[in-house]
């Protein structure tokens, strides 16, 4: 598995594909492996050059104590990309992955030719959205859980879900896998890895990127939210504050459109992609 090292952390990524450069970006509690299980990158690779990677913490990547917040991820995705020797990248995000893009595209627009945003949240712009500590994607999963007797609590608190999850006991690993499946179990005994870390609590700090500096961005923007997105005031404010910005829907999702609707997503993915090279080689 290749790793390089940015921004002082050790970072694993995959490359695949010939032509312009496009970076996937996962979402928070996520790894790179989504891109690969959702088909993304096959479908990507015959026209791009397709990165993908583990943000620190995440997958295989490294696990620092502290610095996750979307302006330390950024450096992270700045030194990978020179590291890589990338040209101005097209930047594809999911949820805070978004977050990660956007915060790119404001601070380096130079490495930046377009960002597509999977039903991001931002925590600039917290008061448009005061609705994010009860996601419907977190009260399903407290469901799931309380069916194998493990309580996380009604509001979203992954630094919590962090710890209780680094404590399960045998039985309740057990109980969770017998609920909710093998993947879903093992994607929860990767979040103990993030326990003790400052994960749960920068991932919710502006940290730079604020609603100035998110209507600064000028590149391409495709706002792609969920027909059942929690982020409908974001999806709203995007489209109508940013210089340059266009809004597209995921049928039938909700916050998790690579998994959920994977067919749909891709072309979506695909199909703003090839609008953004049609509108770079008009401005050429």
């Amino acid at each position: 598995m290749p790793h390089l090292t940015a921004n002082g952390i050790k970072i694993h990524y995959q490359q695949t594909g010939q032509g312009p450069d496009v970076v996937l970006v996962h979402a928070f509690t996520s790894n790179l492996a989504i891109w690969m299980l959702t088909g993304l990158v096959d479908r990507l690779a015959d026209e791009y050059r397709v990165t993908t990677y583990d943000l620190r913490g995440h997958g295989v990547s490294e696990v620092p104590p502290s610095g996750y917040t979307s302006a330390e991820m950024v450096q992270d995705l700045l030194e990978l990309h020179q590291a890589l020797e990338l040209g101005p990248a097209y930047l594809v995000g999911h949820s805070f992955g978004g977050v990660i893009a956007m915060h790119a595209a404001a601070d380096h627009p130079e490495i930046v030719r377009g960002v597509i945003a999977s039903d991001s949240y931002f925590p600039g712009l917290s008061h448009i959205e005061p609705n994010i500590a009860d996601t419907a994607i977190w009260t399903e999963l407290r469901q799931d859980l309380l069916k194998a007797d493990v309580e996380i609590g009604e509001q979203v608190d992954f630094g919590s879900l962090f710890e209780i999850v680094a404590n399960l006991t045998t039985e309740q690993t057990a109980a969770i896998k017998n609920v909710m499946g093998s993947s879903a179990s093992r994607w929860l005994s990767q979040l103990a890895r993030l326990a003790g870390t400052t994960a749960g609590e920068d991932i919710f700090q502006t940290a730079g990127l604020t609603e100035e500096r998110l209507r600064s961005v000028t590149v391409p923007v495709v706002g792609l939210y969920d027909e059942e997105t929690t982020f409908a005031a974001t999806c709203r404010y995007l489209k109508t504050q940013l210089p340059n910005c266009r809004i597209d829907t995921v049928a039938g999702a909700r916050h998790v459109a690579p998994l959920q609707n994977a067919p749909e997503f891709g072309r979506l993915v695909k199909h703003h992609l090839a609008e953004m090279q049609k509108e770079l080689a008009l401005d050429q």
